[in-house]
Order: structure tokens, then sequence, then C-alpha cells
């Protein structure tokens, strides 16, 4: 009711590659400060997708039933949520704004989906996000130590929470 559009089956992966389009015109502009600005923007974009997205799989019917499923789903929400206050903190140091606005619909999965393909979708969104935080990390790296500290670490969690999905795949979810 609430939906505007449909889902489609590869929404949050979608979502992912467009903010990595978005952010890629300002690779490469070292020491441009609204330059970085944008590029932890896509972040931040990125980490409120993965609250949304792993908020709901926790209260998913599978995750409901299965409450440790369910645990792990939004112990990973709230990693991200940490990521997301840890961008959001890094725009403000930098001078500029965090823009909090929501994903589109669109980018949350339909709950129809089959639970398996959903976590599928988590993981190659997962390592789509830990491939473009590695390239802010190449063009962080040379100029800004805060930045890169950040995003070692984001991609530190980020790389458990791929392994955490390719281990719930292996064991026949959903």
């Amino acid at each position: 009711m609430f939906r505007q559009h449909a889902a489609t089956e590869t929404a949050f992966l979608d979502h992912i590659v467009a903010l990595r389009a978005l952010a890629r015109p300002h690779l490469g502009t070292a020491g441009d400060r609204q330059a970085a600005i944008a590029l932890l923007q896509s972040v931040l974009s990125a980490e409120i997708a993965c609250v949304l997205r792993y908020t709901l799989l926790s209260v998913s019917e599978p995750a409901l039933r299965n409450p440790a499923l369910g645990a792990e789903f939004q112990a990973q929400a709230n990693d991200e949520r940490a990521h997301m206050r840890q961008a959001a903190a890094r725009i403000i140091a930098l001078g500029g704004t965090p823009d909090f606005a929501p994903p589109p619909a669109t980018a949350i999965p339909a709950t129809e989906a089959a639970f398996s393909a959903q976590v599928d979708e988590n993981l190659r969104g997962e390592q789509a996000i830990i491939a473009h935080y590695r390239d802010l990390l190449t063009h962080f790296a040379p100029h800004d130590a805060a930045t890169t500290a950040l995003l070692e670490e984001i991609i530190a969690d980020e790389e458990h929470h791929s392994s955490d999905m390719t281990d719930l795949l292996n064991t026949g979810i959903g």
C-alpha cells in the first residue's frame, strides 16, 4: 500500500551501482573539499540503504521464524548505522551538511522475493560497496588520513558482512 513502485530483484545492487556512477566524476580531484564531501555522501547514501535493507530483513518472515537469523541481520543493520554516523561526522568535519534522504523505495527489497535471492543480492551489493569504497580509498589515501582510516575500518566490516552473506547462502537458507 505504501510502496509506490515495485522493487526489482536487483534494486539494491542497482542503487549501489548508481551511487558509484554519481561519485566517479569526483574521483581524482585531490584537495577539493566539495568533491570529498560528495564522495563521502555516496558512502552515507549506501549505508542508509543498507540500514533500511538489513532492518527489513531482520523482521522478515524467515528471520522471525529463526531468531538467530533475525539477530544477524539486526547486527549488520547496527554496523551499517555506525558507518552511516561516521560518514556523516566526516562530512560535517569537512564543512558539509550530510544528506540523510532515504534511497528510493525501489532500492528496498520486495518482501515477496525469495529470502535466498535477497541474501544473494545483499552479497552482490556488499561486493559492489567494497569495490566502491576501495576506489574511494585510493582517492583519499594520498591526502586525507582521517577519511582513509574511516574507509579502511568500514571496508573491513563490509568484508565481514560479505563473508556472512556467503555463509548464509552456503547453509541453504530461504
